[in-house]
């Protein structure tokens, strides 16, 4: 068993919370003391006043708490605060306020397999940096951490991706102890579970947009699995109502990107483990190549787009599984990508992405950044006149021809569904076959 101590900040006071938890352990601790079973005390919980900020299982932990004292001391009579301060009180050396402080018993919520890990505690490490204390169905309380060394940061990492599954499939219990100051994560060491199968020649692309994510993997440069995440009914709404920035409607829509956001990054890092992916390729967003982007509103690109969120996101969770992520030169490779491929427009765009990081990253191969000038029946004709891919694609974009496939111009089938399979899902999820 390995205990985290970390500092930490919360939303709320959490004083009146863990004086009542403590007056459950001390009462529990008396009626055990006198003989009384754990089911009568339970049921004469019930009776107390003033610990209404006590859910159920609060009050159950502590009279758990309260079995484990009597069980350590036995017939031996407690002191709850120790004696050297009862007699420091009894003498008048300390405040009444202060023995109540020093006579606090932190709160101890035991893990859960069925409930991702504990039923009261989420981690939201990831995303925030946080520990999320679910008091009740209405009330949460946010635990904001420090900054947290690498080791820790790692552990904490995987335990949360661990918990990140439907109710019902068991998580990776782990027990929560909360003082004032500090909180106390507890769980079983891990062994070794990084993926060990990492496939060196299976890798996987990502071509970024505002509305759009596309990705695909390939195992030795052949495609085995596309797939398109669309953000666009989001973005819909938010332009279509005109709303204004400072709206509570666009704090939700806000909201609700940032949680989709980072609902995609875990989806593809558990797609790049999945299939063992060695490497993940990411086009390097600080370049500005002639076809990197379509031109967009100003809101659209630097209001809503969660960019930088998502990258950051992903590289912490590809890190844990030990699945590195390269950023790529992505110049004209929408262009390259729609023209010798018969997918959808961003995961066209992905496979180039994948192609060049894997041979330019990785093999090291400064002639394989381009690759031949090879398109598809349609553009052949055109394409044999030119000398490379800059001079091709500047003849294009003089001309306003028209090369990105569209969703009714790919020529493979596909699944669309909902992400997260919710009904409150704003973005379709894409999965090409055939």
């Amino acid at each position: 068993m390995k205990t985290i101590k970390l500092p930490y900040k919360s939303s709320k006071d959490l004083t009146s919370i863990i004086k009542q938890y403590s007056c459950v352990v001390r009462y529990g601790y008396n009626r055990f003391f006198e003989g009384k079973m754990e089911k009568e005390i339970r049921y004469l919980t019930k009776s107390l006043r003033n610990i209404n900020l006590l859910n159920s299982w609060l009050v159950q932990c502590a009279i758990k708490d309260a079995k484990a004292v009597h069980k350590r001391f036995k017939d031996e009579k407690v002191i709850f605060g120790g004696k050297k301060n009862f007699i420091l009180r009894c003498k008048n050396k300390i405040s009444k306020e202060e023995y109540q402080l020093k006579r606090l018993i932190p709160i101890n919520i035991q893990g859960e397999e069925l409930n991702q890990g504990n039923r009261l505690f989420k981690l939201n490490i990831i995303e925030n940096n946080q520990i999320i204390f679910k008091l009740n169905r209405n009330e949460h309380i946010e635990l904001k951490l420090p900054n947290l060394r690498n080791n820790i940061k790692n552990e904490l990492f995987k335990l949360q991706q661990l918990n990140e599954v439907k109710t019902g499939k068991k998580g990776y219990t782990y027990s929560i102890k909360l003082d004032l100051k500090y909180i106390y994560i507890s769980f079983e060491e891990f062994k070794n579970e990084r993926c060990k199968n990492l496939n060196e020649n299976r890798y996987l692309g990502i071509d970024l947009n505002p509305d759009t994510i596309g990705i695909s993997i390939l195992d030795n440069g052949n495609v085995i699995h596309a797939q398109e995440f669309s953000l666009k009914p989001i973005f819909n709404k938010i332009l279509n109502e005109k709303l204004s920035s400072n709206s509570d409607r666009m704090k939700y829509f806000q909201n609700k990107l940032k949680f989709e956001t980072f609902q995609i990054s875990k989806s593809i890092a558990n797609l790049a483990k999945q299939f063992n992916c060695k490497s993940v390729f990411i086009e390097d967003l600080h370049f500005k190549g002639h076809d990197s982007k379509i031109k967009i509103s100003n809101r659209k690109n630097k209001n809503l787009w969660k960019r930088e969120l998502f990258i950051n996101n992903l590289n912490k969770r590809l890190n844990v599984e030990g699945i590195k992520l390269y950023s790529v030169n992505p110049a004209y490779s929408s262009f390259i990508g729609n023209l010798q491929h018969d997918y959808i427009d961003a995961v066209n765009a992905s496979i180039e992405i994948a192609r060049r990081g894997f041979e330019y990253r990785i093999k090291k191969n400064k002639k394989g950044f381009y690759p031949a000038l090879l398109v598809k029946h349609q553009w052949k004709e055109m394409a044999a006149k030119f000398k490379d891919w800059k001079e091709f694609f500047l003849n294009v974009k003089n001309l306003k021809l028209k090369y990105r496939v569209s969703l009714n111009e790919c020529l493979y089938k596909f699944n669309v569904f909902k992400q997260n399979s919710s009904h409150k899902s704003m973005v379709l999820n894409y999965v090409f076959y055939g």
